[in-house]
Order: structure tokens, then sequence, then C-alpha cells
């Protein structure tokens, strides 16, 4: 007579929630320091953009092979 496993019991859920992570980036580096407001606002448009296409939004009026 074989003998089935027993079940493993899951360990009880942690009664307190998870925090939310977030990513924490420096946006006055000194390389942005260094740059004049219209360098500065061309990085911040074009990293914008790219943030926008990671989180699968596209832009208005940009088919996909433009990009």
């Amino acid at each position: 007579m074989t003998s089935s496993p027993r079940p493993r019991l899951m360990p009880p859920a942690s009664s307190a929630p998870t925090p939310p992570r977030q990513l924490s980036m420096v946006f006055d580096s000194p390389v942005l320091q260094g740059m004049d407001p219209s360098e500065r606002a061309i990085a911040v448009t074009q990293l914008a953009i790219l943030l926008l296409q990671a989180a699968g939004v596209q832009r208005p009026g940009v088919a996909d092979d433009d990009q």
C-alpha cells in the first residue's frame, strides 16, 4: 500500500500589504545642469517620448513605421 503525499500547506498570507515600489531617478544631474534651457527642454521631451513608448502609448499622428 502506497500512501499519497500529504498536501503542503501554504504559509499564511502577510497581513500588511506590500508598499508600492517606485524607481527613483535624479533629473538634476551635473550633465543636465550644464545644459542651456533649450537643450534641457529637448532632452526632457525625448525622455517623455521614450517613457510613453515604453508604456505602449502611441503619439497622435505618428504611424508605427514612422518611429
